[in-house]
């Protein structure tokens, strides 16, 4: 169960919609999935949503595709038996969980409440629903919640704008930030799927902010690196400081002791959300050097080189906030 959770965590982002029509189904989930988010929850607030459901499961099996708004079992079982590979309710079903549960079927409840929160967790589930989240406290109430129960995470939904979306995914206890903030339902109406894709890209590389961290050059021994790191600081005024592989001019340039990726070194590109710009990037087809990924004491994300080439520098993800 945990798999498909993970990787909703991986993206950070649940487009959640209402679709009016079957129709508008897969050039949907196709516009959704090119912008760099392979993943929808349907809501089950329209007679088209279950048609919708089993047409994006059978035709798109990559996609991750899940079904909201599940408020009884007869719902469930019907999602399930479209392809809905997860469930999300709003409220806090017990008979809903359990059902889920036996079907290993994952399932984000709804909780806004210390006692539901408690009660899920004794059921085992750590990755709940908080709806409406802004009506609710946000950010201040599910960092609260965080204390008594440290394991849980969520999934904040209900009219989340662009803004509350970076807020809220700033938080290590959000799993996923929920809603439609990253596109417009009149572009569905219209069926301008391009727009839609480019809506998406743009909210996702508005989170993730990419800038320059620094620039490093590959130099051919430990000597050159820091002959040229002192010359730099000379120039800027920077501190040098070694460390295992390279010295540091201030916090600009790193001089690398011996040659790494490529030939004649790399660009650092600040993220600040590197494990979530990881998957992005691989969603859109780049490929890493999967050796150098080092992750943090969380198990998020923190370098990794991707493979291409780019004028004899290479470029690596770092996560780093300006």
């Amino acid at each position: 169960m945990r798999s498909v959770l993970n990787l909703i965590e991986s993206y950070g982002m649940i487009p959640v919609l209402n679709i009016k029509r079957e129709e508008d189904a897969l050039p949907l989930a196709k516009a959704l999935r090119k912008g760099g988010l392979p993943l929808m929850e349907v809501m089950f607030r329209t007679e088209a949503a279950a048609a919708c459901i089993q047409k994006i499961a059978a035709e798109m099996p990559d996609f991750c595709i899940g079904a909201g708004t599940v408020l009884t079992v007869e719902q469930a079982k019907k999602a399930k038996e479209c392809g809905a590979k997860f469930i999300v309710s709003p409220d806090f079903s017990e008979e809903v969980i359990r059902y889920c549960q036996k079907e290993n079927l994952p399932v984000v409840p709804g909780c806004i409440t210390p006692s539901e929160v408690h009660r899920a967790v004794s059921m085992g589930l750590t990755v709940l629903k908080f709806f409406p989240a802004i009506q609710m406290g946000g950010l201040k109430t599910m960092q609260l919640f965080s204390g008594p129960y440290p394991q849980v995470k969520f999934v904040p939904t209900g009219d989340l704008t662009r803004k509350e979306m970076n807020e809220y995914l700033s938080c290590s206890k959000v799993a996923a930030a929920g809603g439609d903030f990253m596109l417009s339902y009149d572009d569905i109406e219209n069926r301008r799927f391009d727009q839609i894709e480019q809506s998406v890209r743009e909210t996702i590389l508005e989170h993730l902010d990419f800038h320059i961290a620094h620039v490093g050059i590959n130099c051919a021994s430990s000597g050159e690196a820091k002959a040229l790191g002192e010359a730099l600081s000379s120039v800027l005024f920077q501190n040098v400081t070694e460390y295992e592989k390279s010295y540091f001019s201030g916090s600009l340039f790193e001089l690398m002791k011996a040659p790494f990726y490529n030939k004649g070194g790399h660009v650092a590109i600040g993220t600040r959300d590197a494990e979530r710009a990881y998957s992005f990037l691989k969603t859109s087809g780049i490929r890493f050097h999967e050796e150098t990924l080092a992750r943090d004491e969380n198990g998020r994300v923190k370098a990794v080189y991707l493979e291409p080439d780019f004028g004899g520098f290479a470029l690596h993800l770092l996560q780093h906030e300006k």
